[in-house]
């Protein structure tokens, strides 16, 4: 799975926001010669951005058991907007135009669907078995359909989510793919128009913010991030100021984007935290060809970030739930340093064990079906 070819094709290189490969060329130029080689730079990013947010949940979770006000990791929350921004960047490789909208929707279906259905499955029984370890998530036939669907629904502490709270991101996510699946018919003026819908779609939710909860999710501001992560595609396509990669220009734009985040500019949520993650992917972009052990062994782990961005949880909330009471905030945190360990470990058996076969079935099988 791991593959750390030169980058000196990077032009042509494409690698799936989760970790998939495909022989699809990029949207930007739909008759391009495909060329199977991975952005191990991407690859690790993604492991950050997941690492990121289960540092998030940590603090999170010792604070609501310790009864603490703040979240000594709440920066963690950037991760998510990285991985928004990635997503957008990714598909704009992966996308092929000229296969039409079901080959689309089938591969992003089958890389996303299996995993959250059955961690989504876990948090049912869980809900069901001991509520306590879930903050008292409930369940009905209605919020479970919901959350097979991803068709958020506003739970009872006020949030949008579905059952498997991380969910709230696929949500956005298979959305995003939702739209981008429709202006594929524009063939390679896809991204363009995938920029102009979703920057109309935050307009009108803009000008007409009062909604029911599903207006105010799908016209959240959030979605522009796709948009900067698309954009960011056309720039890298143009080479221009890529062709002298170097960790230079890598740690230049990581400046920018830390010199961003600390100046905290009066700016909207969404375009300093959009912006933020932009540059550091890009700043990723920008770094040399990658290789060596630690970098076969983050590649790894940056294949597993989706099983270990779904299924962390588990094992953290259990860590600190069964601990934080017990053993004292100080002992907890070794418990809790374990959990996350175990959670990484985990990860990595999923992604061998469930995503990539499930996702190999998945679409042999409709392969076979077409063909049959």
């Amino acid at each position: 799975m791991v593959c750390l070819e030169s980058a000196a094709h990077m032009f042509h290189s494409f690698v799936s926001v989760h970790g998939t490969k495909s022989n699809s060329a990029s949207a930007a130029t739909p008759t391009a010669s495909p060329r199977p080689v991975r952005l191990p730079a991407l690859q690790i990013l993604r492991f950050v951005a997941a690492f990121l947010v289960v540092l998030f949940h940590v603090g999170s979770g010792l604070s609501v058991e310790t009864g603490r006000a703040s979240n000594p990791f709440h920066d963690g929350v950037i991760g998510v907007d990285i991985f928004f921004v990635l997503s957008g960047f990714i598909i704009a490789y992966t996308a092929e135009p000229a296969r039409g909208m079901g080959h689309f929707a089938l591969r992003r279906a089958a890389r996303v669907v299996p995993l959250y259905w059955l961690l989504t499955t876990g948090v049912i029984f869980v809900a069901l078995a001991a509520p306590t370890l879930v903050n008292g998530t409930t369940v009905s036939a209605e919020k479970i359909i919901r959350s097979y669907l991803f068709i958020p629904y506003q739970k009872d502490n006020g949030l949008i989510q579905p059952l498997l709270f991380l969910g709230w991101t696929l949500c956005f996510e298979m959305y995003f793919y939702a739209l981008f699946c429709l202006c594929l018919t524009a063939g390679r003026y896809a991204v363009w128009l995938s920029c102009a819908l979703l920057s109309l779609i935050v307009l009108v939710g803009w000008i007409r913010p009062e909604g029911e909860v599903l207006w105010r999710f799908y016209t959240s501001p959030l979605i522009l991030e796709f948009a900067f992560g698309l954009l960011l595609s056309q720039v890298y396509a143009s080479r221009l100021p890529f062709e002298r990669r170097g960790t230079a220009l890598a740690a230049l734009l990581a400046s920018g984007a830390l010199l961003l985040y600390l100046l905290d500019p009066d700016l909207p949520s969404v375009i300093k935290h959009g912006f933020v993650a932009t540059l550091i992917v890009a700043s990723f972009l920008s770094l040399p060809p990658l290789s060596g052990r630690w970098v076969a062994i983050l590649v790894l782990l940056g294949d597993a970030s989706y099983a270990l961005y779904l299924s962390h949880p588990y094992f953290v909330q259990a860590s600190i739930k069964i601990a934080a009471p017990r053993v004292g905030v100080d002992l907890a945190l070794l418990a809790v340093v374990f959990g996350v360990g175990l959670a990484i470990a985990i990860a990595v058996l999923l992604h061998r064990l469930v995503e990539r076969p499930a996702q190999s079935f998945i679409i042999k099988q409709f392969a076979r079906m077409q063909t049959a």
